[in-house]
């Protein structure tokens, strides 16, 4: 796969130009998932100010997204890939913010070299927002895990009062979110930030054809129930092992809604 260059309307509030992103050989193109994140800055606009991390940042439009915004003071990248890292900060020279942005290379919080930990040490207590759109932590656990991370971290470099805009797509279920918020006591929910109508699970993405899979074995390992919808009758839930057995059956993707959740770091 070559290197890809997209360009990608955003709405008013992100500015009136489109972004402009180069993504490195194999990285993945924006997805839903990160599509719905950059409505969800643009519709809380004013509450995304002063410093920020973005945690998983890969080619770096949500940094850059937010970096756009005229309160924003500076926005700190952790990405693990080198490619993404070298990728986003020329995608940030591209858009005319690299003087607000840095990527470092970063595995979660650690990052790999000296001038990266630095700089994140600077975030410790005094971040005002941070934006996380991690991927499915699938087949290590229920493919929820990525999301605990994120949310354990989070409370170390935030300010009270500080933003955590988190990707959360409904199929999920809210017994996890609610899980979530006990595991991390101090953060509030405030909401579903952006999200889309109910759409297809598409299982012809390896990826998501994989978590389905996951998530079905999490279930039959008794783990909470997911909430997908099923695509016959979207007016009614489905677990995973019945959208997997739907699919097999078939060949219908599950359907589900892509969205950023809101959440507050009151300690």
């Amino acid at each position: 796969m070559a290197p890809t260059r997209t360009e990608i309307p955003v709405p008013p509030a992100l500015g009136p130009e489109p972004l402009r992103i180069h993504h490195p050989e194999g990285a993945f193109v924006p997805t839903p998932a990160s599509r719905i994140a950059l409505e969800a800055i643009a519709a809380h606009a004013g509450r995304f100010r002063g410093r920020g991390l973005d945690w998983g940042s890969g080619s770096g439009l949500l940094a850059i997204a937010a970096a756009r915004l005229a309160g924003v003071e500076e926005v700190l990248g952790l990405e693990l890939d080198p490619r993404g890292v070298a990728a986003a900060q020329e995608n940030a020279r591209a858009n005319g913010i690299g003087g607000k942005v840095r990527f470092v290379e970063s595995d979660s919080y650690d990052p790999v070299h000296a001038d990266g930990r630095q700089a994140l040490a600077g975030f410790r207590s005094s971040t005002d927002f941070m934006i996380a759109n991690p991927p499915s932590s699938s087949p290590v656990d229920d493919g929820f895990g990525m999301r605990r991370v994120v949310v354990r971290g989070a409370v170390r470099y935030l300010k009270p009062g500080g933003l955590l805009l988190l990707s959360v797509s409904a199929q999920y279920g809210e017994g996890r979110v609610a899980g979530l918020l006990r595991e991390s006591p101090g953060f509030r929910h405030d909401g579903v930030a952006a999200s889309t109508d109910l759409v297809p699970f598409d299982m012809g993405r390896a990826d998501l054809k994989r978590d389905v899979q996951t998530y079905a074995r999490e279930e039959e390992l008794g783990g909470l129930p997911y909430a997908f919808r099923n695509p016959r009758s979207p007016g009614t839930h489905v677990t995973a092992v019945e959208a997997w057995e739907h699919f097999q059956a078939t060949g219908e993707s599950p359907l589900s809604r892509w969205q950023s959740h809101l959440l507050v770091w009151r300690p």
